[in-house]
């Protein structure tokens, strides 16, 4: 009978009684009062807000467990985790001293803040993307450290690099799936061509996320989460906005942006949402005359649609994200003269088309057996056509040219299937095994045979394992299998360590794995300009990757602080490049480089007094790059370049209006370059690309609740192009500087915003 009691009292209790929570000052102690405790089921079923009483108390009855719970409080930052089980809880809140922590997901068991994660995320939230006025995602990466930008104007795009590692080792993920372009699934991704029109936040780790992720991070992973919810029932935005191009301007010159985004809870369990947005460059002409540009006008059209279901215990949404691009480079004008002795000039132009369609389904939730579980199937559709025409510009009649290389179609089709599983052992060991399908499929005129393929399979499976109250390890382990490079096994290990007064040091071991691309293995481009092979013998790459990193806040007077330093290592076999041939200097082809190494340290110091926050962050990356064991004695060392960012906001509060300051200096790069010496050889001698400043300014203001309006002057200080030394005439050098911009521009967005409850 006792017995029966008890299990009977234990099956109540938390519909009568509830979970307390109790929130305290993480400084002092003392309870807090008036915190707001917003949560939410993990399916999403769920949802309410409650808020702490006298003694920073708060009861939670009915509610079924795990949970996401985020505070908020007027003095206190935000504070955000998942509640596992169903216990009493003690939660620190900290005196706000930056800006709100939000929920990340990169890498993690469960959604949770920056500050709880064991990996050091980076988070560009949307009121950064907005005072940046950034549409793309290469404006919103513009200053930050340890990511290098660069512009290719012969085909319109812009990469970067990361950690002194090339793009090809960076993997840009949508939603957590590879965003597909024309050089591979996810790396070396073109930043032009991702907008940021239905994107929360921005969420960067750097070093190898192998475990996680698979091939082709061995730099590390920059992860676009998009809006799935909405506060309201219905939101809309409308945006406009103007720029110009160095000094050009008009209805034939200038960028013109145009955007639509609806968000609607169309019933209690269904949310679906749109976004179109329409970019025209009209390219900018700069030193050159007549038709011909030095930036090719791009056209981009871009759409978005998400429909969500939410029943009990799951989440499932599918959506659908879609791109049309055309590129046009004008030629220069060439007398054409009749028998009539009528003069027809022509021109010979060329035009890139691009079309990518992505379909993405995914569900989310929790089941019997599983804390809880994600899975996900995920289908991408990318197609670049060239052409190669001569217009009669007198009559506008075109005609394709027949030149070998002057037409190409290029296709890349991808199919990823993906699931993880989380089990909550107890309060202090959580365990994530997952899977991962990859299918690669890559066609065109310049791929041998006409078509290629590459598959992946992979398995993973990591731990958290709180060993102690104060340190958090995370071991994983990845086994794939690549159908052109056998199987793999990749482990790494992270590490956080608390102290008091809420520092926290971060150490993490990685090992990075990178197959060839198939455009590596398979490519093949030859034309009047360019000889570029793919090398089928190519090895891949592996590295091995250290780093640590240690924060800590503080308060001088009325000054709320956060410092922090960063130290990374990487170590990189077999890296893949491209190579000149001795011979002819327009034939190059992909080789693995011996041995490629990155060591860096950077420092930043955050800052928060009244209605002005600021930034500061100073890096120093060394690159190595041994390319044979016969190298000179006086190349094998390492070659460092300094970076510095700063950013400033102020709140006047009284008109409404944010000003903001955004400020990077990236040093002059030295690098490795292959010069004649004598007919049929080679030296390897040093290059180096001169170091340059960049300085936006913005100026944002809300008007009558539904307007926002932002201005602002982008490359103030007029860079447009860098000397470079190391060029030396190769496949889209263009000449012997490196563009970086097309110079100081100026602009103005408007954005009308209806929300209705």
């Amino acid at each position: 009978m006792r017995s029966a009691i008890t299990l009977i009292f234990i099956l109540i209790y938390p519909f009568v009684f509830g979970q307390k929570i109790t929130i305290r000052d993480q400084n002092s102690g003392d309870p807090v009062e008036g915190v707001v405790l917003i949560f939410q089921t993990l399916n999403g079923t769920y949802s309410g807000q409650v808020i702490s009483n006298d003694l920073g108390t708060i009861e939670l009855k009915a509610v079924d467990f795990p949970i996401l719970i985020k505070t908020q409080h007027v003095g206190y930052q935000s504070y955000s985790d998942t509640l596992r089980t169903s216990k009493d809880y003690s939660i620190r809140v900290v005196p706000k001293k930056v800006h709100l922590d939000d929920f990340i997901v990169t890498g993690q068991f469960n959604p949770q803040s920056a500050e709880q994660s064991v990996f050091t995320v980076k988070v560009i939230d949307q009121e950064e993307i907005k005072a940046r006025g950034a549409v793309t995602l290469s404006e919103a990466l513009s200053n930050t450290l340890n990511i290098r930008s660069s512009q290719d104007l012969a085909i319109g795009s812009s990469g970067i690099s990361m950690q002194g590692i090339s793009g090809q080792n960076v993997k840009i993920l949508l939603d957590g799936i590879p965003l597909v372009n024309r050089n591979g699934n996810g790396n070396a991704a073109d930043l032009s061509q991702i907008n940021l029109n239905n994107i929360e936040r921005i969420e960067i780790v750097e070093g190898p996320m192998a475990v996680n992720y698979g091939a082709n991070a061995l730099a590390g992973v920059i992860n676009l989460i998009s809006y799935k919810d909405a506060e309201n029932t219905t939101e809309i935005s409308v945006g406009l906005q103007e720029e110009t191009v160095g000094s050009e301007f008009g209805t034939g010159e200038g960028k013109h942006i145009q955007s639509l985004g609806i968000k609607q809870q169309i019933a209690s369990r269904w949310f679906g949402q749109i976004g179109v947005l329409h970019t025209d460059f009209k390219g900018f002409q700069g030193n050159q005359t007549g038709r011909t540009k030095e930036w090719n006008p791009k056209e981009q059209y871009q759409a978005d649609a998400l429909i969500r279901f939410i029943p009990k215990n799951h989440s499932f949404y599918y959506r659908f994200d879609f791109l049309d691009e055309t590129i046009n480079g004008l030629g220069k004008s060439n007398n054409n003269y009749l028998s009539s002795g009528e003069n027809q000039p022509f021109a010979i132009d060329e035009q890139y088309l691009t079309q990518r369609a992505i379909h993405h389904i995914q569900a989310e939730g929790k089941l019997p057996f599983l804390s809880r579980y994600n899975a996900f199937v995920s289908y991408s559709d990318f197609e670049r056509v060239k052409r190669k025409m001569s217009k009669n510009l007198v009559t506008g009649e075109e005609h394709l040219t027949t030149s070998e290389g002057d037409q190409d179609v290029s296709t890349y089709k991808v199919w990823e299937f993906g699931g993880t599983g989380y089990l909550a052992f107890s309060d202090v060991l959580d365990l994530q095994t997952g899977y991962n399908l990859s299918f690669e499929k890559v066609g065109g005129g310049r791929i041998q045979e006409g078509e290629q393929e590459i598959n992946d399979i992979a398995i993973y499976g990591s731990l958290e394992w709180e060993i102690s109250d104060n340190i958090l390890v995370r071991p994983g382990l990845r086994l794939a299998t690549n159908s052109s490079f056998g199987t793999q096994l990749i482990p790494s290990v992270q590490i956080k360590k608390p102290f008091d007064g809420n520092a926290d040091l971060r150490l993490s071991y990685g090992r990075g794995y990178r197959a060839p691309s198939v455009r590596e293995l398979y490519f093949e481009f030859v034309d009047s300009n360019h000889r570029i092979f793919g090398n089928e013998n190519l090895s891949p790459e592996f590295s091995h990757h250290f780093s640590s990193n240690f924060t800590k806040p503080y308060e001088v007077g009325n000054v709320k602080s956060e410092a922090g330093i960063n130290l990374f290592y990487n170590s990189i076999d077999d890296q893949i490049g491209i190579a000149q041939s001795a011979t002819d200097a327009t034939s190059t082809t992909y080789v693995n480089i011996d041995k490629y190494k990155t060591l860096g340290l950077g420092v930043n110091q955050k800052m928060e007094w009244a209605k002005l926050s600021t930034s500061i962050g100073i890096s120093y990356v060394g690159r190595f790059n041994r390319l044979d064991e016969d190298q000179r004695d006086d190349l094998n060392k390492f070659f460092y370049t300094p970076e510095l960012n700063g950013n400033v906001q102020y709140h006047w509060t009284k008109i409404r209006t944010k000003i903001n300051v955004f400020y990077k200096y990236t040093g002059a790069l030295r690098n490795y370059i292959f010069s004649e010496k004598t007919a049929g050889k080679q030296e390897v001698t040093i290059g180096e690309v001169e170091g340059y400043h960049w300085l936006d300014l913005t100026l944002s203001k809300t008007f009558f609740t539904h307007f926002d309006m932002i201005l602002g002057a982008r490359n103030l200080l007029d860079i447009q192009r860098i000397n470079n030394s190391g060029v030396s005439g190769g496949t889209h050098s263009g000449g012997a500087s490196v563009p970086v911009s097309y110079g100081r521009s100026y602009f103005i967005k408007l954005n009308y915003n209806l929300k209705l409850k």
